[in-house]
């Protein structure tokens, strides 16, 4: 038995007794704050009912972070079709064509100039 549960039973409100009634609350903090990723941790707070510290401090974590940008990506793109999904392919492989290029186009341009 660790301090904190010790101070517990002693009917002290501190570790793991305090602890206890803002499970709820960060809880629903986290769910807002993935299921509604337009919502701003000041928007959060305020439905929540606590501090904009408070949703930072239990948001901050990269994975929840990743969570809430993967619904926001689903929010604005939804589901690609099959078309859209050749687009994104074909421009992918023209502008890696172009990158592979853009040495040999300054290489002509640098050359071009050394001659003026």
């Amino acid at each position: 038995m660790d301090y904190s549960e010790i101070m517990a039973e002693n009917g002290r409100k501190g570790g793991f007794a305090k602890a206890e009634k803002y499970k709820p609350l960060i809880r629903e903090v986290v769910r807002l704050f993935v299921t509604r990723p337009r919502m701003t941790q000041q928007e959060i707070a305020l439905k929540v009912g606590v501090s904009q510290g408070f949703v930072c401090e239990h948001t901050k974590s990269p994975f929840t972070k990743l969570q809430r940008y993967e619904r926001l990506i689903k929010d604005i793109v939804g589901d690609l079709t099959d078309e859209e999904v050749d687009k994104i392919l074909f421009k992918a492989r023209m502008e890696e064509k172009l990158l592979t290029h853009q040495d040999d186009i300054n290489t002509i341009k640098n050359h071009k100039r050394s001659k003026i």
